[in-house]
């Protein structure tokens, strides 16, 4: 007779499993550990070079803060002494630039000197202009001035002359010279010479000064 055993059996427990899983979680932890400390490590590394980065633009930003700062006070310091030579030239002109002036109208009305004029500058104009040149063989003597008067390097001339064409001459010259500018002839006029029957010119020239 075949006998068969229905009633349940107990599970039969394997020596040495609980052992083994307990050392593969270990390792992997141990894995994920060295992981997780490598890549903190190489974040720490990230993080110092970026702060040594950033520690170098920080001294680089303030030097250039520092050479801004020097050369705005270089720039103030430049600007004060260009106003201080401004004033300086000003003043040498004040005392000079009449002195000269004169001179330079000695010269215009001088025989065979005529207006201070740079050369090239002259021939280009005859260039442009053959009738804008002054004649050297003017006789000065036609005319004579009577009245100058200068305030604020505006001058107002008064004085006489043989004829119109006198006046022409003497107005072409002080258009060449480089201490005149914006002449304008106001008036002309013929009167009646002092002690003859003569009729001479009367003229009157504006004009502004320009001191060099």
């Amino acid at each position: 007779m075949i006998r068969i055993n229905l009633l349940p059996r107990k599970p039969i427990k394997r020596k040495g499993k609980g052992g083994l899983d307990v050392l593969v979680l270990a390792c992997v932890l141990l894995v994920e550990a060295g992981i997780i400390y490598f890549l903190y490590s190489s974040l720490n590394g990230k993080i110092d070079d970026q702060k040594r980065v950033n520690s170098i633009k920080q001294a680089k930003i303030d030097s250039m803060k520092a050479d801004i700062k020097d050369h705005e006070q270089i720039k103030a310091e430049l600007t004060e002494i260009e106003a201080r030579e401004k004033i300086i030239q000003e003043l040498v002109a004040g005392r000079t630039g009449p002195v000269q002036m004169l001179v330079e109208l000695a010269s215009i009305l001088s025989p065979a000197v005529g207006p201070s004029i740079l050369k090239e500058r002259y021939q280009e104009l005859l260039k442009r202009d053959p009738s804008a040149g002054f004649n050297p063989e003017w006789d000065t003597r036609r005319l004579w001035i009577l009245s100058f008067k200068e305030k604020d390097r505006q001058v107002e001339m008064d004085g006489q002359a043989m004829s119109n064409e006198d006046v022409g001459e003497f107005l072409r010259r002080l258009k060449l010279s480089d201490y005149f500018i914006d002449e304008s002839l106001i008036k002309t006029a013929e009167v009646p010479a002092k002690d003859s029957s003569v009729s001479i010119v009367s003229w009157k020239i504006k004009c502004k000064i320009r001191y060099r």
